[in-house]
This record gives structure tokens, sequence and C-alpha cells, in this order.
């Protein structure tokens, strides 16, 4: 059997344009995440769902630590990952569709610190963390700053507020959500880039499909953004 039929087949042997797409997420409030009842909700969760079903796609949406989840989009087929920025990186190991929303990359301390840390090159001398495979985390590095990683970014959270780290580096609206769920005053110390987040999928997963998903989720984001005017 030739590699390209491998690769077309499902672990059931459907074919793999037959399945129902493997999508991936994790805990990253407020774009995903899952709410008391354990349904994953969250802003671009919200509008994928819609643009899957305006497209006629079934898929299986399911939450993952953020590190497994990636990996596996990035390795099996017909799994994709949200919400993920787009890196020169990691531009050819997916197929792209976006953007779903817009993550505003943000700095923070414990409020009452009072902190002199205006900028990225400040933060080398203070302990940072951020966790596994995160965008945010992979950028503040190659600015030079050493960056300690948490499994996930609760636990990088709980880091900070038990004094382990000085400073994390994450989502602003992620950071804000998860402080205010667990109680932790933050300060927010400084932004420094603003990225959009997508879904990326496996190379496996067929142009024609996210194509029709791209045109629907277009169609929905100019809908809600003419609302918004």
């Amino acid at each position: 059997m030739s590699f390209a039929l491998l690769v077309s087949i499902g672990s059931w042997g459907m074919p793999l344009s037959a399945m129902p797409l493997m999508i991936n997420t994790e805990e990253y409030p407020p774009f995903n995440y899952s709410d008391e009842q354990g349904k994953i909700v969250g802003s671009a969760t919200l509008l994928l769902r819609s643009a899957l079903s305006q497209a006629d796609i079934d898929a299986h949406f399911r939450v993952l630590p953020w590190a497994r989840a990636y990996t596996e989009a990035r390795l099996s087929a017909h799994h994709c990952v949200y919400s993920t920025t787009r890196t020169p990186e990691r531009e050819t190991l997916f197929r792209w569709v976006g953007p779903l929303v817009v993550n505003e990359w943000a700095a923070f301390s414990l409020a009452g610190r009072e902190l002199n840390i205006p900028t990225l090159t400040a933060l080398s001398n203070w302990r940072v963390g951020s966790f596994r495979e995160d965008a945010v985390g992979d950028y503040v590095e190659s600015q030079g700053v050493n960056v300690f990683r948490a499994p996930s970014e609760r636990e990088n959270i709980a880091r900070l507020k038990a004094g382990l780290l000085d400073v994390i580096v994450t989502g602003k609206a992620t950071g804000e959500f998860m402080a205010e769920e667990k109680g932790i005053a933050l300060e927010h110390l400084f932004t420094f880039a603003y990225a959009p987040l997508y879904l990326a999928c496996h190379p496996s997963v067929s142009e024609e499909l996210l194509a029709r998903l791209q045109i629907q989720l277009d169609a929905l984001r100019t809908k809600t953004e003419g609302n918004q005017s």
C-alpha cells in the first residue's frame, strides 16, 4: 500500500475526507475554554463552530494541555488546533484558517509589588514565566530573556502567586481572566505585541475543505464587524 493511500485512510478504514475533523484546543479563556458544564466555549470557539456549521463540516472538539494539543495537530492526520499564533517557524507545518481573534501579548506581575519593568529588555534580571509550546514565551526567549515553562497557563499563574516567578508573559485577556477566576490581583506592566490567532491544521486536511471554512469565517467576521460599526 502506498504512503499516499495510508495518509488518506483514517484509523477505522474510512477516507479522511469522510471523517469529522479532530479539533484540539486548550484552556485559554476568553478565547477557548471549558465552562462549568464541560462545554468548550469562548469567543474563538463560537466563531469557529459557527463557520464549521455554515460550511457543513463535521468536527469533534476536545480540550488538551497545549503542548499535546499542538503536537497532535502537527503530527496526526486530520487534526487541527486553535487558537494558534501563526509564526514563521510554524508556517509550513500547518494549513491555516483565520484569523479567529487577536491576542494582545503582555507582561504582568502581582499587584502591589510595584516592579519598574517598562520593556522586554528589562525582563532579563527577573524570573519570567510562560508555558510549553507557547508563542508568547517563544518570542520573549528570542529577545534574550530566560523563560521558565509551566505545563499550562493556570500553573504559570499559580507559580506567580506562590512567589516562584516575578513576571508572567501571556495574552492580556487570558491573564486577566484566569487571575480573576482565582482571586489573584495582577498588575499589567506593559504590552509588547498584537498577534492574530488561527486554526492550524495538519497538511492532510484538504485545501478544498479549509477554503470552504475560510469563506464562511470571513463572512461571519464581516457580519460581526458590520454590526459593531
